[in-house]
């Protein structure tokens, strides 16, 4: 009966639309369209949080603390990183969304262990040549498709 009722986290991150700061605008993309890469991405971009770890919905306020400690390691750590965002999709209710950050320039092996260390599924990673889902146990990644977004719908 369990396995009846495990999640299909592939599913779940493709009914969410995503954003990153990028050239004095917001990004806004969703991963199930038939949109090819972000061709003039000059290094990779890794989408991270530290909300809700474990998949678990945790009260704002640690939401919150857990992504002030990931600014801070990310800081500390010289990583080149912007603001970035989740949520649902538009029209999908109850609706939610969470910040994170756009990392910048980190190898599919290090995405996936920054979102393993802090309590993620999977991170988005995109690069000039690839979307895909990096699920951070494992390292399997999940090739999708881009569906843009008007800055207006952010």
């Amino acid at each position: 009966m369990q396995d009846a009722m495990k999640t299909d986290w592939t599913e779940v991150y493709r009914a969410s639309r995503y954003a990153f700061a990028r050239d004095g605008s917001w990004g806004v993309f969703a991963l199930d369209g038939d949109g090819g890469p972000m061709a003039d991405l000059e290094t990779s971009v890794t989408l991270v949080s530290a909300w809700n770890p474990g998949s678990k919905e945790a009260p704002l306020e640690e939401n919150q603390a857990a992504n002030a400690r990931l600014e801070a390691a990310l800081a500390e750590a010289g990583a080149v990183f912007g603001p970035a965002w989740g949520a649902s999709l538009p029209g999908i209710e109850p609706s939610w969304r969470e910040d994170g950050f756009a990392v910048r320039g980190l190898s599919r092996e290090r995405a996936a262990q920054l979102g393993l260390e802090w309590g993620q599924q999977a991170v988005v990673w995109l690069d000039a040549g690839a979307n895909e889902l990096l699920f951070c146990a494992t390292g399997d990644t999940v090739s999708c498709g881009l569906r843009h977004f008007e800055e207006g719908d952010a």
